[in-house]
């Protein structure tokens, strides 16, 4: 695989998720057509595009969502920032992990991301994630 680069701006709309999501999925297929990562690609991508257009800019149409989605080798390297003010996201995952998360349906799509991950990061404010994933 060859070394590529893409900047990519969503405006913080619910209904177009999805469609971000394919966006970025096809960009991914024109650089690993037969990637044995696809699916755990599009689970991120939907899990990390919805949180930061619901909870990090509250679905204001008026902010955007930044992709940054770089390749190296066999690598992906994905940023997405959102223009929201952030959150905690140390205690967000730590309350993920508790036994009284369990029946919560928040918090579970930070688990997944770093469950699916091979590296995951955060800024210090929490409306910027950085992870990184093996294509093969």
């Amino acid at each position: 695989m060859s070394n590529a680069y893409c900047k990519l701006f969503f405006t913080s709309e619910p209904t177009h998720i999805r469609n971000m999501v394919g966006r970025l999925m096809t960009f991914v297929d024109q650089l690993a057509p037969e990637s044995q990562a696809r699916d755990d690609l599009k689970l991120i991508f939907s899990e990390l595009m919805y949180n930061a257009v619901v909870h990090g800019n509250k679905s204001d149409p008026t902010k955007q969502v930044e992709v940054l989605l770089s390749t190296t080798g066999s690598r992906i390297a994905v940023t997405i920032t959102d223009e929201g003010a952030g959150y905690d996201y140390q205690n967000a995952l730590k309350y993920a992990l508790s036994d009284e998360a369990l029946l919560d349906e928040n918090g579970r799509g930070i688990v997944i991301v770093q469950a699916l991950s091979d590296k995951v990061s955060f800024n210090e404010t929490g409306n910027k994630i950085r992870f990184e994933k093996r294509f093969k």
